[in-house]
């Protein structure tokens, strides 16, 4: 179980200027491959992503993540 890392994140946008807010969570698996190294895959169930200039709000579904550190 030591080499598994588990992810829930609770995401809250909210737009001022648009009196309008969005919520939603995401969730995630990662397993360490190297003490250096871990990859994972998890599904966001909010319809937006951390780049806020991507304003269509379809962003929901699966994603892969690779993290190193040095």
């Amino acid at each position: 179980i030591k080499k598994w890392d588990a992810l829930m994140e609770y995401r809250w946008l909210e737009a001022e200027t648009e009196d309008d807010d969005k919520k939603g969570f995401l969730l995630g698996a990662y397993r360490h491959i190297e003490n250096n190294f871990k990859v994972g895959a998890g599904y966001n169930f909010t319809d937006f992503d951390d780049d806020l200039t991507d304003q269509d709000y379809e962003s929901d579904g699966w994603f892969f993540d690779v993290v190193g550190k040095y």
